[in-house]
């Protein structure tokens, strides 16, 4: 039987992925308040408090993290969003205190509720909230309170490859039957198996990160990343599933249309740029220098310059199919540095066998003639594009690569031990995931401070 992750003692690096989890002690994110006003309540005084109900919430049944539904249901719930209303904190409570509390919104909307922390639905949109509170200690009447509220939900979606899908973290780990995200849609359930799709990625985490940050605002995360997609072959077009080459999976810009319907998309997460050059390819070949010698570095690097020069075109291509889709901001990510060790430097990976790899002077051809090319076109793509670039991931992973002590990067025995193949090999572990969900925040939130432009309604 799979056994969850955090009884396995390979995955030391996914204890913190729980609910309430800490960051990595060098990317640890701590979000900035506004202070409460200090000020005295009377003896007997009605208080209003309200939050959204998460919607991002961790399944102990399936790996203890958050499920991955990616359905229209899910993304546009029939009865709108769920509103808790919280009366505890008035003062003068006591054991024959009444509270009453009407709700109104635009076209005649009213409901009614009673008790000290009722929960209702409601679709995005503001309203007036009513609290009375009767029998408060002291008072010589009801004492009545009024607010104003803004139901929000916060849509975030996730196109690309396996960076973006989570490859080498999947929730459950097994060698021979791991669990991936799980979706009580028994059709959507398979296809986040055969996507390689886990909540243990850096968009699903940074979507949990955000709903923690901010009580008043709900956030729904949509993925439909696959492992082992191209721009032209997985996000454009349909692809083979890297679980079982027979299925095939939909075109991601076409399902997500299918998914998310009419809703508008706030947060739109990029990772592609890697297999539309072809990198297992690479891979293979940098591989067979260090055993062999053949094919030469410089055939190599040909190849590799001849498939960058070609992924200008790409990002077009893929630009102009996000432009109907109109989300407000499009995150974009470059692709960390997997072949550092502990000291920043070029470092030999190893086998299972303890035998070389990939050797450091392939090592260094990897960074060099691909990762860092690669990155700046991807820089570049998002200044054409109007895209945002979330910086800060290569630095954060320079002393974190595969040959590291401290590794953020699966490596191919791990791989094999929690998915029971090497697909996971040379991934973000759990914390190379959790880094680039703070990335991603701090990217977020950077743009949040900045105004917005201004959309139709959703």
């Amino acid at each position: 039987m799979p056994t969850p992750h955090r009884d396995q003692p390979i995955q030391d690096d996914r204890r913190l992925t729980s609910r309430g989890r800490r960051q990595p002690a060098s990317r640890r994110i701590c979000a900035s308040f506004e202070p409460l006003e200090d000020r005295a309540l009377p003896s007997s005084a009605a208080v209003i408090d309200w939050s959204m109900a998460p919607r991002i919430v961790s399944d102990p049944a399936h790996g203890g993290v958050p499920d991955l539904p990616n359905t229209s249901g899910y993304v546009i719930p029939p009865g709108g969003y769920a509103v808790n209303l919280d009366a505890s904190h008035s003062a003068g409570i006591q054991p024959s205190t009444a509270f009453a509390w009407t709700i109104t919104g635009a076209g005649g909307f009213s409901q009614t509720l009673t008790g000290e922390d009722p929960s209702l639905s409601l679709p995005q949109g503001s309203y007036t909230v009513q609290l009375t509170a009767t029998n408060l200690a002291g008072a010589t009447g009801p004492q009545v309170e009024t607010t104003f509220i803004n139901v929000k939900d916060v849509l975030i979606v996730a196109i690309g490859d396996s960076y973006a899908s989570g490859e080498g973290n999947p929730v459950v780990a097994s060698p021979t039957a791991p669990q991936w995200a799980y979706s009580p849609s028994p059709a959507m359930n398979a296809e986040n198996a055969n996507a390689h799709r886990s909540t243990i990625s850096g968009p699903a985490e940074f979507a949990d990160q955000l709903q923690q940050a901010n009580p008043h605002e709900a956030v729904t995360f949509v993925s439909v990343a696959d492992s082992g997609a191209s721009i032209p072959t997985g996000v454009l077009g349909p692809m083979p599933s890297i679980a079982n080459p027979s299925v095939q999976l939909p075109a991601q810009i076409d399902e997500l249309r299918q998914i998310i319907g009419t809703q508008h998309i706030d947060v739109l997460t990029v990772s592609l740029g890697a297999n539309t050059v072809g990198i297992s390819r690479l891979v293979e070949q940098v591989v067979s220098n260090t055993l062999t010698g053949s094919p030469t570095r410089g055939a190599i690097v040909s190849q590799v310059d001849a498939r960058l020069a070609r992924l200008p075109a790409q990002f077009a291509r893929l630009a102009a199919a996000i432009r109907p889709l109109d989300p407000t901001n499009v995150l974009i990510t470059p692709y960390p540095d997997v072949t550092r060790n502990q000291r920043g430097q070029f470092g030999t990976v190893l086998g299972p066998t303890g035998l070389p790899l990939v050797s450091r002077a392939d090592a260094r051809l990897i960074s060099q003639q691909f990762i860092a090319p690669l990155d700046r076109r991807i820089a570049v793509a998002a200044r054409r594009h109007g895209w945002t670039l979330v910086s800060g991931i290569t630095a954060d992973f320079r002393t974190h690569g595969y040959p590291s002590s401290s590794p953020w990067i699966r490596t191919l025995p791990q791989s094999l031990a929690m998915q029971g193949n090497p697909d996971g090999t040379f991934h973000p572990n759990a914390l190379g995931q959790q880094d680039i969900a703070g990335r991603l925040l701090d990217a977020y939130l950077g743009i949040g401070s900045l105004p917005r432009p201004r959309r139709g309604r959703r």
